[in-house]
C-alpha cells in the first residue's frame, strides 16, 4: 500500500546552524492515510526531517512511536538508503507527540511501513539530487555525471570529490524536486534496507535507559487489572471482592458487566491498587466463576466442529 504524492505535498529546505541541511517533507491532508480505524488524516505538516550537518553526519528524526516493533530503525533506515549515506554516520531521534507538526503518530495496526514506503524513500532521494546538483553547479558539469556514495558525490572524470556536510549549504539554494519525479533506486542497490541492521536502540533497551509509556507516572498515580471472563458472553457469577479489597495496596476492586458486544468490553473483575504489583498479586487471588461459562464452552466447541466438518466436506467435494 504506497500513495502517490500530488502537488501540494512538497519538502521544505533551509539552512542548518553551522552550514548544514534541514530538509522537511510536506504532505497534504488527501494523499496520508489515516493511521488507525476510523481515525482523522494526517495534518499536512512537517512529517519527517533530514538534517545534514559539515562533518558528514545525518540526523534523522522518526515520527512514529517506537514500542518494540522497530520504527526507530525502518523509517530512517527507508531515508538514509535513498540519500546514499552510511548507516554508522546516522543519528536517529525520535519525534516529540506532535500531530498537527508530524501528522499521525500511532502504532499499531502494521501499517506504519507500507504507509511511509514511498513518502520516505522520496525524501531521501530528493536530498541526494540536491546535493547532486550543488556538486554539478560548482564543478560545471552534468549532474548525470556524478555517483554518490558512503554521503560523498563523486565525478570520476575530474577525480573530484566532495562529501555531502561539504556541499550543505549550497544545496540548501538548489530547487526542490518534486517529490514525484525524484528517482527511485533500484531494490537491487539497496545497501541499508533489507540488511540485518542492529536495533539503533537495542543496547538502551538492554540497559533500561529509554522511557515507555509503562514508566510513566504522576503524583498519585494507581494501577488497574481487569480480569476478563475467559469466553465471550460470559458473566460474572461471584468473585471474592470484599477479600480482594482487603489485600496490601488495592484500592478498589469490582466487577463489570460488560456490554454485550464481543469486540468491546466483556464481563469481568477491574481491581485498582497503588502498583501494578499489587494489582496483579491481587487478580491472582481472585476466585469465583462465570455464569453460562460451560454452555458457552460446549457451543464453541460444537461451533468448532460444524467448521472443521464443513472445511472437510468442502475439500473432499473440490
Amino acid at each position: 500500500m504506497t500513495k502517490n504524492l500530488n502537488r501540494r505535498s512538497f519538502i521544505k529546505v533551509s539552512a542548518a546552524a553551522g552550514g548544514g541541511l534541514l530538509v522537511a517533507l510536506q504532505l497534504d491532508a488527501l494523499d496520508v492515510f489515516a493511521q488507525g480505524p476510523g481515525g482523522p488524516a494526517a495534518d499536512p505538516q512537517a512529517w519527517a526531517f533530514v538534517t545534514l550537518h559539515p562533518d558528514n553526519k545525518v540526523t534523522i528524526v522518526n515520527k512514529n512511536p517506537e514500542i518494540g516493533q522497530g520504527m526507530m530503525n525502518m523509517l530512517p533506515m527507508l531515508i538514509a538508503d535513498e540519500l546514499d549515506v552510511d548507516w554508522a554516520s546516522v543519528t536517529v531521534v525520535g519525534a516529540e507527540v506532535n500531530q498537527q507538526k508530524y501528522g499521525g503518530q500511532l502504532a499499531g495496526g502494521s501499517t506504519a511501513t507500507p504507509t511511509n514506503w514511498m513518502p520516505m524513500r522520496q525524501v531521501g532521494a530528493a536530498v541526494r539530487s540536491m546535493i547532486v546538483a550543488a556538486a554539478a553547479q560548482q564543478w560545471s558539469v552534468p549532474a548525470a555525471d556524478l555517483t554518490t556514495a558512503s554521503g560523498r558525490v563523486t565525478h570520476r572524470a575530474s577525480n573530484r570529490t566532495a562529501t555531502y556536510g561539504e556541499l550543505a549549504k549550497a544545496a540548501a539554494s538548489m530547487p526542490v524536486p518534486r517529490l514525484a519525479s525524484v528517482t527511485l533506486k533500484d531494490p537491487k542497490q539497496f545497501k541499508i534496507i533489507g540488511q540485518p541492521i542492529k536495533g539503533y536502540h537495542t543496547k538502551d533497551v538492554v540497559m533500561g535507559k529509554p522511557v515507555f509509556s509503562i514508566d510513566f507516572t504522576v503524583p498519585g498515580m494507581l494501577y488497574a487489572v481487569y480480569h476478563k471472563a475467559p469466553v465471550y458472553g460470559a458473566k460474572v457469577a461471584s468473585a471474592n471482592i470484599d477479600e480482594i479489597k482487603k489485600l496490601p495496596g488495592v484500592k478498589h476492586a469490582f466487577v463489570v458487566d460488560g456490554v454485550g458486544e464481543p469486540n468491546t468490553l466483556v464481563g469481568g473483575v477491574a481491581i485498582v491498587a497503588d502498583t501494578w504489583w499489587q494489582a496483579q498479586t491481587a487478580r491472582q487471588q481472585l476466585t469465583g466463576g462465570q455464569r453460562r461459562y460451560l454452555q458457552l464452552m460446549r457451543k464453541h466447541q460444537r461451533v468448532l466442529e460444524e467448521i472443521r466438518q464443513a472445511l472437510s466436506e468442502s475439500i473432499d467435494g473440490r
